[in-house]
């Protein structure tokens, strides 16, 4: 392969980036020589341009402009969308030779050379690596943890983990939002089971004023405030903690994609948004109720018991990470950790 063109999702928020990447770097690992360019209709550059495998990306406002974005015959074009004609019809004009794209019912899935049927059942990130396995066999937990290895060591402190990380976050709105108190509530009945000397990482956008000034309120030695976190930064702290638990929001892909045990706090059930394994586990209120204010602290320690005592697959058992290669270098902004006991 010389050519290879993917076109995102058009949707310009965090999460939607950050469950392309594992997909994105498998295809460089398949083609390490071949120029991968990322086509999308947001300006969202910067979640691609920093990664090491993605040579270009293309902001495209028009199907003429999304088409030119990809060569004539160019080696193979990946569409991550699943809800438009437009990208099938920009496959026709250019025919790439080789076309990978979902199969929704739509009129044009017969140009798709490999298809994969579009389930909103099935997690996001992993829908995206089974579109790859359609061509060549694909292992997603593996290159999903690969890839954020690879992300993380570009961190200006690689080897930083923690403990236990919470992630109270919320980018759409409060309705995702479960609250600082119950994830303070969840962090007493996890350190009751497991130890007084547990510690917990809170990992917050620098918009959450509110949740910062409650936290450091709180005057805990054993909570660390995690503000500002470029991506590589994240993926460096999340690697190879104990538990990651999170709201919906845009840093807990980067906590499913590491591959450790994972709980997912939801207002409702929603499959296409949490990746589930033997070693993770969504909590939303009871079927035919609405509302993450409904899940309380007891449900979502359960839930973290339970997948601490799961046995993990065996090529994560030992906390490490594949090799995966040179990860090139990715530009870290500045980041912000502080114990909430000044």
């Amino acid at each position: 392969m010389k050519e290879i063109a993917v076109y995102i999702r058009s949707r310009d928020k965090f999460g939607d980036q950050i469950a392309s990447f594992p997909a994105l770097y498998q295809l460089k690992q398949w083609w390490p020589q071949a120029t991968l360019r990322v086509v999308g209709q947001h300006a969202v550059s910067g979640y691609y341009l920093p990664l090491p495998w993605v040579d270009e990306f293309v902001q495209v406002d028009s199907l003429y402009a999304a088409a030119r974005a990809m060569p004539w015959r160019a080696d193979m074009t990946v569409c991550l969308h699943h809800t438009s004609e437009r990208y099938a019809i920009v496959n026709m004009l250019r025919m790439p030779k080789v076309r990978l794209g979902f199969q929704n019912n739509r009129l044009l899935d017969f140009i798709w050379t490999h298809g994969w049927r579009k389930d909103i059942n099935e997690y996001i990130g992993l829908a995206n690596l089974s579109l790859l396995g359609t061509y060549r066999a694909v292992q997603p937990e593996i290159t999903a943890r690969d890839c954020f290895a690879s992300i993380a060591a570009s961190a200006p402190q690689p080897g930083v983990s923690a403990d236990i990380v919470l992630i109270p976050g919320g980018g759409d709105g409060e309705f995702k939002r479960w609250g600082v108190d119950n994830f303070v509530a969840l962090a007493d009945l996890l350190k009751a089971t497991l130890g007084a000397d547990t510690r917990f990482s809170f990992v917050l956008g620098p918009a959450e004023a509110a949740e910062q000034a409650a936290l450091h309120a709180l005057n805990r030695p054993d909570f660390q405030l995690v503000v500002g976190c470029t991506v590589p930064e994240l993926a460096a702290l999340m690697l190879n903690a104990r538990l990651i638990v999170a709201n919906d929001c845009g840093p807990s892909h980067i906590g499913q994609g590491v591959c450790v045990p994972y709980v997912g706090v939801f207002n409702e059930a929603n499959p296409e948004w949490f990746w589930a394994r033997s070693y993770t586990e969504a909590v939303y209120p009871e079927p035919g109720s609405v509302g993450i204010q409904l899940v309380s602290p007891g449900q979502v320690a359960a839930a973290c018991f339970r997948v601490l005592h799961t046995p993990r697959p065996l090529w994560l058992s030992g906390q490490e990470s594949r090799t995966a290669g040179p990860a090139g270098t990715l530009e870290a902004g500045s980041v912000l950790r502080d114990r909430v006991a000044a």
